[in-house]
């Protein structure tokens, strides 16, 4: 059973999330410079949680061209970041690095999860670091995978009325989230909450047009 989470509830996972962003930024600071995002199902007010209580918050951490490091290395970025935020965590957090997110877990007894994906922008539009290991790869690769018209979707899900959102909310997006997270991290059909809001919102968009 899945339940919606209150902008309330999920504070104290907000305010860790600020917390350790800073920790990264500043363990980085000489490599990589970046911008962090609350975006998905947090910033639309569309978290759900498990019936253990679970959810799960989704940042953006932008890079932005003022980075001393070279953004060609997705494999070495997405390490950088990982070594970072081990670094930063306390003794009560795992930090995984998983297909596509830099996942916090959180164990002191609050039922969160916070997961950072990393992006940047370039001539190609927003890209998102992903695995993609080769067949017998011994290490995890990663690679530069676009996001679908990131921007478009969050303007056209403001422009909505009220009524549409919620509807889109409870009919689409919500159900779609309780398919992925019953999914095991290791399936490769599995997306980010963040990549999943803009499919839905896109989709239903689109949808809503050819209907007119």
């Amino acid at each position: 059973m899945f339940k919606r989470v209150t902008w309330k509830e999920c504070a104290i996972a907000r305010q860790r999330a600020t917390a350790i962003i800073k920790e990264v930024q500043n363990a980085l600071r000489n490599e990589y410079i970046f911008s962090p995002h609350l975006v998905g199902s947090g910033a639309c007010g569309t978290m759900i949680k498990d019936d253990k209580g679970e959810y799960d918050l989704d940042y953006q951490l932008i890079l932005t061209h003022n980075s001393v490091a070279s953004l060609n290395n997705p494999t070495q970025i997405k390490n950088d970041f990982v070594r970072a935020f081990q670094m930063a965590a306390t003794k009560y957090e795992i930090i995984q690095n998983s297909t596509t997110a830099i996942t916090l877990i959180n164990n002191d007894g609050k039922p969160f999860h916070i997961d950072f994906v990393i992006i940047k922008q370039d001539e190609n539009g927003f890209q998102i670091i992903k695995r993609n290991n080769q067949p017998h790869s011994s290490k995890n690769e990663f690679t530069w995978n676009k996001l679908p018209k990131y921007k478009e979707a969050y303007t056209r899900f403001k422009s909505l009325k009220p009524k549409e959102k919620q509807f889109l909310i409870e009919e689409f997006i919500i159900p779609a989230k309780q398919k992925e997270k019953a999914k095991k991290e290791s399936d490769s059909t599995k997306i980010s909450s963040c990549a999943l809001f803009v499919r839905e919102v896109n989709n239903y968009y689109a949808n809503r047009k050819r209907n007119r």
